[in-house]
């Protein structure tokens, strides 16, 4: 209970709130996860976009940062935080667009934003923003619901939860849309005779690839 208390308060302490302001997010297990979805009680696979706990930055905007272990459940569409790397005691912080989590080479952060898919309020990952290019991802979660065994010989199969990123490009102010990481795909979005030609000389299969492309194209304007 203590860990908790000292928790409550260093967050408080960050997050600028009072620990009786703080206290609705809280309950005997730690902070409250506002659920999106609920995990099926049985499953395979994992809700998770990360293998494991990965050390991240959480930033507000007010210009403090903190330290912490964390990974993006795209179930209940919540950042879990687990302060003691020895522990298997985990929180959340409330869902604030001040609030953002950097991660290796990209940063979640919530919002509502326009794409060609409609208006989707969730968590985003942040992988390169520039003066004339936004480029992000949405963890998007698939669950393949349980299944009977027909015959004798079969077994049950359970539920199962695949998490996989979903990726968005937004060029000098425009929609954002969905891109699949292949420079065919992405050549259709760029209009200029330099980019014809980055796309020639480059293949783009990761993220990285898209981040370099994308800062070529802002060096290029």
């Amino acid at each position: 209970m203590l860990n908790r208390i000292l928790f409550l308060m260093l967050f408080s302490s960050f997050l600028g709130v009072n620990a009786q302001q703080a206290n609705p997010f809280m309950s005997d297990g730690g902070m409250v996860i506002f659920t999106k979805e609920k995990e099926p009680d049985h499953y395979t696979g994992s809700p998770y976009y990360e293998d494991d706990f990965k050390l991240g930055v959480i930033h507000d905007d007010k210009g403090r940062s903190m330290q912490v272990l964390m990974r993006y459940n795209a179930v209940e569409d919540v950042v879990v935080i687990r302060p003691k790397p020895d522990s298997e005691e985990e929180y959340v912080l409330p869902k604030l667009k001040s609030i953002t989590y950097e991660l290796g080479n990209y940063t979640y952060f919530i919002d509502n934003l326009n794409t060609n898919n409609g208006n989707i309020e969730a968590y985003f990952a942040k992988f390169y923003e520039g003066a004339n290019s936004t480029f992000i991802g949405l963890p998007k979660v698939e669950v393949t619901p349980p299944q009977k065994a027909r015959t004798g010989y079969e077994k049950d199969k359970p539920a199962d939860i695949d998490v996989e990123m979903v990726y968005y490009l937004s060029l000098n102010g425009g929609q954002l849309q969905e891109v699949r990481l292949k420079e065919k795909d992405l050549k259709d979005l760029f209009k200029s005779d330099k980019m014809e030609e980055y796309f020639d000389k480059h293949k783009i299969k990761t993220e990285e690839d898209v981040v370099n492309m994308l800062k070529y194209f802002e060096d290029s304007i």
